[in-house]
């Protein structure tokens, strides 16, 4: 498989000699919209270009997946297309403008496993469980050989977390210095969780006085890296 050889390329001892620890980390940003589909290029090279303000945000998430150190980054728009018994297994990581935009928009991720295979189309081992996929559907198979890399307990904290931090839908109830402490608390639990580290900056750095939500703090923070 692409990822199997990808692996393999990362790990080469040559490779590793000349960058020591390289390695090869990809961001996923999604969204859901509508584009325009073209053809650019000459009579010897066409290439299909996609052009629409969706487009530009799901550009915009994959490049905002380094900033909350994940590997996926779901706008609300999408997540609400999920199934209802999917829509859990994702985590609300914050709720922002993007640039260009004014309008709100939750964003969600996936804390993806790391699966180790030597094919994952035939077998994945997850936390030292094998899975095949032929004995099961294949949306059941991802989801059992692939589940959240965080678990229930912290899944519960995070929520109080995100709930103290954004303060409702005018973010009139917002509790900073409690949200502070409980992201202290995820961190303890995951260490390098990048999410937990993006928002324990924004509440130490982007707070008002004493440690408070600003007061213009409306429930949702501004982002204006492209």
């Amino acid at each position: 498989s692409t990822c199997s050889n990808l692996s393999s390329i990362c790990r080469h001892p040559k490779l590793q000699e000349r960058i020591p620890g390289f390695k090869v980390r990809m961001g996923f940003g999604l969204h859901y919209g509508w584009a325009v589909e073209g053809a650019i290029g000459s009579s010897t090279k066409i290439d299909a270009s996609y052009l629409s303000p969706h487009v530009n945000i799901a550009s915009r998430l994959e490049a905002c997946t380094k900033q909350y150190g994940v590997s996926i980054l779901i706008s609300q728009h999408l997540h609400s297309l999920l199934p209802d018994d999917i829509k859990p297994l994702c985590r609300l990581v914050d709720r922002v403008t993007l640039k260009g935009s004014l309008v709100p928009m939750f964003l969600y991720t996936y804390d993806v496993p790391e699966v180790l295979a030597d094919d994952p189309r035939e077998k994945w081992q997850v936390r030292g469980v094998h899975v095949t996929s032929a004995e099961m559907e294949l949306e059941t198979f991802f989801f059992m050989a692939a589940p959240p890399a965080v678990s229930a307990e912290f899944s519960e904290l995070w929520e109080r977390t995100l709930k103290l931090y954004l303060g409702g839908p005018d973010g009139a109830t917002a509790d900073w210095p409690q949200a502070a402490d409980l992201a202290r608390k995820c961190l303890q639990m995951k260490a390098r969780d990048g999410p937990a580290l993006t928002l324990l900056e924004v509440l130490t750095t982007e707070c008002g006085e004493c440690g408070a939500a600003p007061a213009d703090w409306a429930g949702y923070r501004s982002l204006k890296e492209k």
